[in-house]
């Protein structure tokens, strides 16, 4: 459709005018400071004393230790400068015309969930032990649905072949959302059938992140899309809210919903190396479910909340609702987290919950360890429980100072008996976790201070369908492929390399 080489040059010009900004932010902060050193002592030194209140009150309000750690440091380390940094950039509950808009189309979409009492029954019925976790969930807003059937695609490239096969069955209606889309031959196929189904009259919508998808799709693509009938919104423009830098809270979700009856979420983006159609990274191993039924609603509505939070039209969202009855076994509860919802974060509960109440054994497959330090207390603890717990990370890093905090946070894990595992053929992008043969989640979330704590993530809970037996033979077999971390080994990994990784973890909320 557009050339590489154009787009790149436009994403790279938009990048540095965003980096110009946010430097002379930084700029701009610094000779404040100095000014006021040289000139206000008396100023300077009431805002040092001010500072301490601050780093007071971030203690106070803030439940993450590591998020609050990292503060701390640039705060002694840069007094006065540090502080004003927080009150700009660091404060972890938003607030202002941007997210009240947001506020106000996730309630909207909130009334149109609610909870069929029999399906609560059944769960009790069926999975006791587990219901406590729906009744979390549905606690905060999201609904547990039956009659749903579900499928597990172990490869991003056979997700999107039964994806595309689906979108060209379409009648009525194809939302798309993803974090990244990028120009290649998986999307030139996708294109191909939105193309087709908008001439058809069928409603299609795609809405993508504007950061994640900053040097794939240049600026004329949405006009270019739009011409064809196909809307399109790009999830919270970099050029805007710089000062805030409320461009560091992007939209990962990955969803598509085919006429209310059939949606596809997991860790694929909309871009050739999730297919494996060119090797960026070594084999890419991504994963993801489709869901035909009720639980299909809950995808729709997520969609729908997070498009009229960009754009400025309301929807009937009964309009969409699934019109095909499906039966099927298991519980399915998607949900999402978002910056929005700080402190209270449904996705990091969710799954320090599944590692706390493990019986025999967690699995789980992240790209990213960044984890703090209940994370690493909970795993720890299971581990010297007697669990078996494992975790597989690439064997090579998509961003290198990710990769090296993800590995400095081994020791301790394997310390206490947990199992860590590389995928040698290259990149795992997969995110999920298992336990126990009864329940996990599959969802765009990554173990990282950013997915739970500045993203927009979506996932589905999942307990007692048959799919979890795929889910785990997949995650059994891929152990078998994968190159096992041995604690002696890296214990004796270079001293620099100690020292880098050390240094990265102290800010790896900021990564």
């Amino acid at each position: 459709m557009f050339s590489s080489a154009r787009q790149k040059i436009t994403g790279m010009i938009r990048i540095i005018i965003v980096a110009i900004a946010i430097v002379a932010q930084l700029l701009l902060l610094a000779l404040i400071v100095m000014k006021l050193k040289e000139s206000s002592f008396y100023i300077y030194t009431l805002l040092e004393l001010f500072g301490i209140v601050i780093i007071i009150a971030i203690v106070a309000r803030n439940r993450n230790d590591s998020y609050t750690i990292t503060w701390l440091i640039i705060i002694i380390l840069l007094p006065v400068f540090g502080y004003l940094l927080y009150f700009l950039w660091g404060k972890p509950n938003l607030e202002g015309w941007r997210v009240s808009k947001i506020r106000k189309a996730l309630s909207a979409g909130e009334k149109y969930l609610s909870q069929d009492q029999n399906v609560s029954a059944n769960i009790q019925t069926l999975h006791p032990y587990r219901r406590r976790l729906a009744d979390f969930l549905w606690g905060e807003g999201f609904p547990l649905y039956g009659n749903t059937q579900c499928k597990y695609y172990p490869l991003g490239e056979l997700q999107f072949e039964q994806m595309i096969e689906d979108m060209e069955k379409a009648q009525r209606f194809i939302f798309l959302e993803y974090f990244i889309l990028s120009e290649g031959q998986l999307w030139d196929r996708i294109h191909d059938v939105l193309k087709s189904k908008a001439e058809q009259g069928v409603e299609v919508r795609l809405m993508y992140d504007d950061m994640g998808s900053l040097i794939t799709a240049p600026n004329v693509f949405d006009q270019f899309l739009k011409d064809e009938n196909i809307k399109v919104v790009r999830f919270n423009p970099i050029h805007r809210h710089i000062f805030r830098l409320f461009i560091n809270y992007r939209n990962h979700q990955k969803i598509t919903v085919i006429d209310g009856n059939i949606g596809y979420t997991g860790g694929c983006n909309l871009a050739d190396e999730y297919a494996n159609l060119y090797q960026r990274f070594g084999h890419w191993k991504d994963t993801g479910i489709r869901l035909e039924g009720d639980a299909v609603w809950g995808l729709t509505v997520t969609f729908l909340q997070m498009w009229e939070s960009e754009a400025e039209t309301r929807d009937d969202y009964n309009d969409y609702k699934p019109t095909q009855p499906t039966a099927g076994a298991g519980f399915f509860q998607p949900f999402t987290d978002s910056p929005i919802n700080n402190p209270d974060n449904p996705a990091e509960t969710m799954y320090s919950q599944i590692i706390s109440n493990a019986r025999e054994y967690v699995y789980i497959t992240t790209p990213y360890l960044v984890i703090d330090y209940s994370m690493r207390e909970a795993l720890c603890i299971a581990a010297r429980s007697g669990i078996d717990v494992r975790i597989i990370t690439p064997k090579i890093g998509d961003h290198w100072y990710v990769h090296q905090v993800t590995n400095s946070n081994y020791g301790p894990l394997l310390r206490a008996g947990v199992r860590i595992y590389e995928y040698s053929p290259g990149y795992i992008h997969a995110k999920s976790i298992i336990s126990d043969d009864d329940h996990g989640i599959i969802g765009s979330i990554n173990m990282d201070y950013r997915s739970f704590n500045l993203h927009f993530e979506n996932a589905v809970w999942i307990c007692g369908a048959p799919v979890l037996e795929d889910i785990k033979r997949d995650i059994t077999d891929t152990f078998m492929i994968s190159e096992e971390i041995n604690l002696d080994d890296w214990q004796g990994r270079p001293w620099h390399l100690k020292a880098t990784q050390t240094f990265l973890r102290l800010f790896a909320p900021l990564l």
